[in-house]
C-alpha cells in the first residue's frame, strides 16, 4: 500500500539549531507513531518529500537514512522505502549521544556547563585521539540533568582542529554542534561500558549517596579515515539510566 499525503514546509524551522533534515526525520517519526504511515506502508519518493518539504533530495536522503538507523524504515529495490516497525528498539547499534538517545525516547533533558577550557591532553587522552604532543583539546565539563535532577556528569575531549570555543553554547548535543557548525560527519564509536562506586566529587555532583555503583561509559567517536574526534567519559546514575542494546544474529 502506498501513502500519498501531503507534508507542509510551515513543519520546519530553518532558523532552529536543528538540522533540517533531523526535523524532517522527527515529523516523518511522528506520523509512523500515530499510524498515518502505517507498518507495512510505503512512504513517498524522496523527490516527493524533497517537494513537500521544500528541500534538497541529499536533505531528504539524510532524513530517511537516519529512521533507518532507527530500524523503522527499509529500502527494499524496485519497491520502495516499507515502514518496518512503528516503535524503535529501546537501544539499537546506531551511533549516537547520550542527550541524543533519551531525546530519540521523548526525555527531555538540560546540560549545565561546569568548565570548559583548552589545554595539553594527559598522555592517555592524546593516544586515544591519535594527536601529536603539542596539540589541545577542548576539556569539556557537563552535568546532564532530567526534570532538575542530576542525571551524568559528561567529561569530553575534543581536538582543537575541530574548532570548538570554551565559550560556545553546549546546553544541547555536542554531536550535533560538531556536524553542524563544523561539517563534520561522526560515522561510528567504541564504548566500553563498566560500574563502580561513584568517586567523591561524582557523589557530589550527582547528588548520590556515598559509595553509590554508578555506571561508565567511555567513548571514542570517530569521522571519517578513521579520524578519532571525541574522547568522553561518562559517569551515570544508575537508578535513572539502563543500557539497553538490540542484537541481530
Amino acid at each position: 500500500m502506498y501513502i500519498d499525503r501531503e507534508l507542509r514546509m510551515n513543519e520546519l524551522t530553518p532558523r532552529s539549531r536543528l538540522a533540517l533534515y533531523l526535523q524532517i526525520a522527527t515529523t516523518i517519526r511522528g506520523m509512523i507513531r500515530s499510524g498515518q504511515y502505517a507498518v507495512g506502508t510505503i512512504i513517498p519518493t524522496e523527490h516527493e518529500l524533497a517537494r513537500n518539504f521544500g528541500v534538497s533530495r541529499a536533505t531528504i536522503r539524510n532524513a530517511i537514512g537516519k529512521l533507518t538507523e532507527e530500524g523503522l524504515l527499509k529500502s527494499k529495490a524496485g519497491v520502495g522505502t516499507l515502514v518496518i516497525r512503528a516503535q524503535a528498539p529501546v537501544r539499537t547499534s546506531a551511533m549516537r549521544g547520550l542527550t541524543e538517545d533519551l531525546r530519540t525516547h521523548g526525555v527531555a533533558t538540560r546540560a549545565r556547563t561546569i568548565d570548559a577550557a583548552l589545554e595539553i591532553p594527559t598522555p592517555a587522552v592524546r593516544a586515544r585521539l591519535k594527536l601529536r604532543k603539542e596539540e589541545r583539546v577542548l576539556h569539556l565539563l557537563r552535568l546532564r540533568e532530567i526534570a532538575g535532577s542530576p542525571f551524568a556528569l559528561i567529561e569530553s575531549y575534543v581536538p582543537e582542529s575541530v574548532g570548538l570555543k570554551p565559550d560556545d553554547d553546549f546546553s544541547g548535543p555536542l554531536y550535533e554542534l560538531i556536524e553542524r557548525s563544523h561539517q563534520l560527519h561522526i560515522v561510528y564509536g567504541e564504548d566500553a561500558i563498566g560500574a563502580r562506586v561513584a568517586s567523591p566529587r561524582e557523589t557530589e555532583l550527582l547528588q548520590v549517596p556515598a559509595h553509590t555503583p554508578i555506571l561508565t561509559i567511555r567513548r571514542t567517536a570517530f569521522v571519517e579515515f578513521d579520524r578519532p574526534i571525541e574522547y568522553v567519559e561518562c559517569a551515570i546514575r544508575s537508578d535513572l539510566y539502563e543500557y539497553n542494546i538490540t542484537l541481530s544474529r
